[in-house]
């Protein structure tokens, strides 16, 4: 029971067949499942679009643990994207993994932290044979700030791409523009071809599989319907990615309606690609990404 953690305005609850951690403080409030470690929900309580969540989860998403939940923020580690090896899952297994809930705790100013932590077991090791522990934190506040922290276990260096996945609610995704990709080399997923440099603002023009590359500013979502803009921060991160399926792609999954795709847009910070992060043995890798909003 929560009881067990030195924290006020958080409560445990069960969706179908996962836990939920539910937090609330006087800046926000959120939802975060050990399952995949992934954050749900949040909803900022000041700003243009006070008591709107900034995240958005498919009215279809599984709840049952067979799967990740389509949306919110999962984490992808220690690979993203389509496996080099035949057979294993996209964008890494932990996100289908259930995570320990380490603490919960009130920090200074009224932020709530939740600390999750998975540690390798045979069945990782049957996928991936490195043994690790992962630590991430999420503070939840006028700010999300997400830290994932990579220890590695072993008595060799290993190599991880990472990312944090995140699915935001948008008014109406063809009429976003992203501000801060440049300067970056942008690989286009659909089409494979050769890198370009970004150089300008990214108008959204589904379906979009774009990857930045060496982009480390600052990314800013604009949304000039709902008068907002979601900023996403990145340290120790390399690389954005830009996603939305279009009319067409999103109708092969089965956890998104086919008219979902106006109404999210998925901007993830990470480190892929070339920007792969190479762990020391003995040592370990901090990977934060800083999400708040301003008004437009």
């Amino acid at each position: 029971m929560i009881q067990q953690f030195e924290a006020t305005g958080v409560h445990l609850s069960m969706r179908e067949q996962l836990m939920m951690i539910e937090v609330e403080n006087d800046f926000a409030k959120a939802t975060i499942t050990p399952h995949g470690a992934s954050v749900l929900s949040f909803i900022p309580k000041s700003g243009n679009t006070s008591g709107q969540d900034l995240l958005w989860v498919s009215d279809t998403a599984v709840y049952t643990g067979e799967k990740p939940v389509r949306g919110g923020i999962p984490v992808c580690w220690p690979w993203f994207g389509v496996s080099q090896e035949a057979g294993l899952p996209a964008h890494g297994f932990v996100r289908n993994r259930v995570w320990h809930l380490d603490s919960v705790r009130n920090l200074d100013a009224g932020v709530t932290e939740v600390v999750l932590m998975l540690e390798s077991d045979d069945a990782s090791l049957a996928i991936w044979p490195h043994a690790f522990r992962l630590e991430l934190k999420i503070e939840i506040g006028t700010e999300l700030v997400m830290t994932l922290i990579t220890h590695n276990l072993n008595d060799h260096d290993i190599e991880v791409t990472e990312a944090f996945h995140s699915y935001f609610t948008v008014s109406d995704v063809e009429s976003i523009e992203v501000e801060g990709l440049a300067p970056s080399f942008c690989y286009d997923k659909l089409t494979n071809a050769d890198p370009v440099e970004q150089t300008d603002v990214l108008k959204i023009a589904p379906p979009i599989d774009s990857v930045f590359i060496d982009q480390v500013g600052l990314v800013k979502i604009k949304d000039a319907q709902l008068r907002r803009a979601i900023c996403i921060e990145k340290g120790n991160g390399r690389s954005s990615v830009v996603w939305n399926p279009g009319p067409e792609i999103i109708k092969g999954f089965a956890d998104m309606p086919n008219d979902a795709w106006p109404s999210m847009l998925c901007v993830e910070a990470g480190n892929v690609l070339q920007n792969a992060v190479w762990i020391p043995s003995g040592e370990k890798h901090k990977f934060i990404m800083k999400l708040y909003v301003e008004d437009v």
